[in-house]
């Protein structure tokens, strides 16, 4: 599963500066803003989106940021900045130490030459990174583009700090009394979770609240089968680095420890999510761990960078599809009935839409359409346009013909399935 930055806009440790800690359990933490109170009030206004003059990497994210502002979007970098401008709403994305008159923005951040300070904590490492929000400030940061993308996708509005540290969330919570009440997100595993060993994780993580008893060498002897079984049809290696995976008992403990954190508001719901080197599942059936292991299997070769949703869902669907025959026949009909409607220049070549009103469709779709480049193109192929940038130009570089040409030919494929 792969989230758009607003459509998320939608323990553990009090630190001290003697850095005194005092262990919170789940039920204790502070309440999260739902109605996003600091959010939306800014979303409504002009507000200037600031990145650094070299922005040339960050440019993806930039626009589509500004995007979701419409008319209220006001693009400029560090050198176009006016004193007047750092009195105004301002959303700031890109590397903190390439932003110049930080201090302008009087912050409870401090910029650092080669990170940032945080509640007199250091963050230097290229892999940390932050999110905050204030009445008139959003700031989505970090020592490195990864970070900065990784980073955004938990920032969702609710909690005013949110910090990546080392590829890991680790503090969040909100701004009290001039300071930081913040916990910390990576110790929550020792006090709600019980850990087991597995070959197939580096660890498994099970809620103190889960309420049932998981077999899991049935699971571990099925999930071998399918990871062999994956590896082999995309021609991939097996990661060196195992992935961790967490089981939880509801979507509180879901949104908190997978620091998808709107996941708890009333309303939001997910079966299950592969996201930084973690698997987090509501309940352990063994199609929906199948799943979202294939993401850890697939991005590990094939980073999404470039893959739109539609492909990144559609390498998974199309092996759940061979593995059977009668859902892959349902999935055809349905294929077919939307065959001539569905936008496939907006799901693919913009990456637009796939998790939105007719996500059921998408997913019934995408691993047909995969079948159908892999059955006539081969997975090499396959491969290499899940990598490329411009998915236009990649259809008449990978495949020798043009994007509208394969749409053509898959609508005649699918006529004859």
């Amino acid at each position: 599963m792969k989230n758009k930055h607003f459509a998320l806009l939608t323990l553990c440790f009090y630190i001290s500066v003697f850095c005194i800690a005092q262990v919170k359990s789940l039920s204790s933490l502070p309440a999260y803003d739902c109605n996003l109170k600091k959010l939306l009030p800014i979303l409504g206004k002009p507000t200037i989106i600031l990145s650094p003059d070299d922005n040339k990497m960050l440019k993806p994210v930039i626009d589509e940021y500004c995007g979701d502002f419409g008319n209220n979007c006001i693009s400029k970098t560090t050198s176009q900045m006016v004193d007047s401008d750092y009195s105004k709403q301002v959303f700031i994305v890109g590397d903190i130490r390439k932003i110049e008159n930080w201090q302008k923005f009087k912050l409870p951040v401090k910029q650092l030459p080669n990170g940032f300070e945080i509640n007199n904590i250091k963050f230097t490492d290229s892999s940390d990174g932050f999110t905050f929000i204030d009445s008139t400030h959003i700031i989505v940061s970090g020592n490195s583009l990864k970070a900065i993308k990784d980073v955004q996708l938990a920032f969702s509005g609710g909690y005013d700090i949110t910090i990546l540290q080392k590829g890991k969330i680790t503090y969040f919570g909100n701004y009290v009394d001039k300071k930081f009440d913040w916990y910390n997100l990576q110790n929550l595993k020792q006090a709600n979770y019980v850990q087991k060993q597995s070959a197939s994780f580096q660890h498994i993580y099970i809620s103190k609240t889960f309420p049932d008893t998981i077999d899991f060498l049935h699971t571990e002897t099925e999930l071998q089968k399918y990871i062999n079984q994956f590896l082999s049809i995309y021609k991939i290696k097996r990661p060196v680095k195992k992935i961790d995976w967490f089981i939880h008992t509801n979507m509180q403990e879901y949104g908190v420890m997978s620091g998808m954190f709107g996941f708890m508001c009333p309303g939001n719901n997910s079966a299950g999510f592969s996201i930084r080197g973690e698997i987090h599942t509501h309940g352990y059936g063994i199609g929906l761990v199948k799943h979202e292991y294939s993401h850890y299997l697939f991005d590990n070769a094939i980073p999404q960078d470039h893959n739109p949703a539609f492909f990144v869902e559609g390498c998974v669907e199309y092996v759940t599809d061979l593995n059977d025959e009668t859902e892959y026949k349902q999935r055809v009909n349905i294929a077919k009935q939307y065959k001539d409607t569905l936008d496939y220049e907006g799901l693919i070549i913009k990456n637009n839409d796939f998790y939105g009103k007719y996500s059921g469709t998408n997913y019934s779709v995408c691993g047909v359409f995969v079948k159908y480049l892999i059955d006539n193109f081969g997975v090499e192929k396959f491969k290499k346009y899940c990598l490329a940038e411009d998915k236009l130009e990649a259809a008449r570089t990978i495949y020798s013909t043009d994007f509208t040409s394969i749409v053509a030919g898959y609508r005649n494929w699918l006529d004859k399935q």
